[in-house]
């Protein structure tokens, strides 16, 4: 007897002025029998914080609602949660929280929470990305409570059987490739360059070349190098022995 729980989970966010008024959706659909609406909001907000904390209350919800074994699908049109999800994360937790350049990740406490919430889910999340706005039902419903909550709008959320609900649960999303170069990149997306010296022993890092040419230019016995990912400078203070 097959006793694996399957979750369908839709998200989105919104915001008004980003920062601003904003506003999550979030649809729980248990085993195509059950469906739970979430949605909340915030009064000084950004959208992709709005974006992750709908992922955040979702799988949250699932994971108080898991008997045992379970299978979570996640659909979502933020390309900045799939790709922190699925690849910048772990990068960013052996850093400390930090990019690639070293300085803090933006809405770390999000992130953070996000982190715990997938160890302790007992299966792997598939991740798919579906185009906002291209009428795909689950996506536009959690836009709209997503909207409703930033404005302050009255929106019934729906909790009870999949039979009675507003669309199929079962039909399949408007899944899409994720996009390639086709978003604003925020600063964890864009590909940083920045330089590591070691002098005396000690070492430092510059943002830019001229920085890091001041201090070693001239000098004997000391090194220096271009890195351009968290892993590439991992590697090499460990060639330094650092």
């Amino acid at each position: 007897m097959n006793l694996t729980q399957k979750f369908v989970l839709y998200t989105d966010g919104a915001c008004s002025g980003n920062p601003g008024p904003g506003g999550y959706g979030a649809i729980v659909i248990e085993d195509f029998k059950y469906v739970h609406e979430l949605g909340g909001g915030d009064l000084q907000t950004t959208n992709n914080r709005m974006e992750l904390q709908a992922v955040i209350e979702g799988l949250d919800h699932i994971l108080s609602n898991t008997k045992g074994a379970c299978e979570v699908q996640i659909y979502t049109d933020s390309v900045y949660v799939i790709r922190g999800a699925t690849q910048w994360i772990f990068g960013w937790m052996k850093n400390n929280w930090k990019n690639a350049a070293g300085e803090p990740v933006a809405n770390p406490e999000e992130w953070k929470k996000l982190a715990q919430l997938i160890q302790k889910m007992p299966s792997k999340i598939k991740w798919d990305y579906v185009r906002g706005h291209s009428n795909d039902p689950g996506n536009d419903r959690c836009d709209r409570i997503a909207v409703a909550y930033s404005k302050n709008d009255f929106v019934e959320l729906y909790h009870g059987p999949a039979s009675s609900y507003i669309f199929d649960v079962r039909a399949p999303a408007k899944t899409e490739p994720l996009p390639e170069g086709q978003w604003k990149k925020t600063n964890e997306e864009k590909k940083t360059t920045w330089y590591l010296s070691l002098i005396n022993g000690v070492v430092t890092r510059y943002s830019t070349w001229p920085e890091c040419e001041a201090q070693v230019k001239g000098r004997p016995g000391v090194k220096f190098k271009k890195v351009t990912s968290a892993d590439e400078e991992a590697a090499l203070l460990k060639s330094w022995g650092k």
